[in-house]
């Protein structure tokens, strides 16, 4: 049977010594923390029950603002420094020469990161395009790219901030 929502996370533990509400915060598929209400400390079922759900409510935001869908967000999204496998020099720019069904391909590959998924662009060497104009391309498209994903995470940041101080009003207000 499921529990009602609003129950959700507490359940009730009335054995020989321990009697109170227990909370279990959950996220990422397991329990992101847990404590227990007791009547006794709280004085009385009411009061350890009212505790209970202020404990849960205020854990469940938290836990849901670092869930792994979202993302922390003082971490940057782009890499800063090349990896030392890198021949091209830039960061984010990495040169190709494989075989694919039998046929030699040569490429410069731009790649990025957003919102946790990878991106790349491709820039073939070719008759018409040479070595040193598809890397020009590929690093050119890498800085587009840059400035593009770093605006969306400065607005991302501002609205997480403009979030929590919000939230934080809120916990004051309930405070007096």
């Amino acid at each position: 049977m499921a529990r009602p929502s609003k129950m959700r996370g507490i359940s009730r533990i009335d054995s020989s010594n321990t009697h109170g509400w227990y909370v279990r915060v959950y996220a990422n598929g397991g329990v992101f923390c847990s404590k227990l209400f007791s009547d006794r400390i709280f004085g009385g079922k009411e009061e350890a029950l009212k505790a209970a759900f202020k404990y849960r409510d205020h854990n469940q935001e938290v836990a849901d603002k670092y869930k792994r869908d979202g993302r922390n967000p003082r971490r940057r999204p782009l890499y800063t420094k090349a990896p030392k496998n890198n021949t091209t020099g830039h960061v984010g720019v990495n040169e190709v020469q494989a075989e694919l069904n039998g046929r030699k391909v040569h490429y410069f590959q731009a790649t990025w990161s957003e919102n946790g998924t990878p991106h790349s662009k491709k820039f073939y060497v070719s008759k018409n395009r040479s070595r040193e104009k598809a890397l020009r391309q590929a690093i050119a498209c890498r800085k587009e790219m840059e400035k593009l994903v770093m605006k969306k995470y400065k607005a991302y940041v501002k609205e997480v901030e403009r979030k929590e101080r919000e939230r934080l009003k809120r916990m004051n207000k309930e405070k007096i």
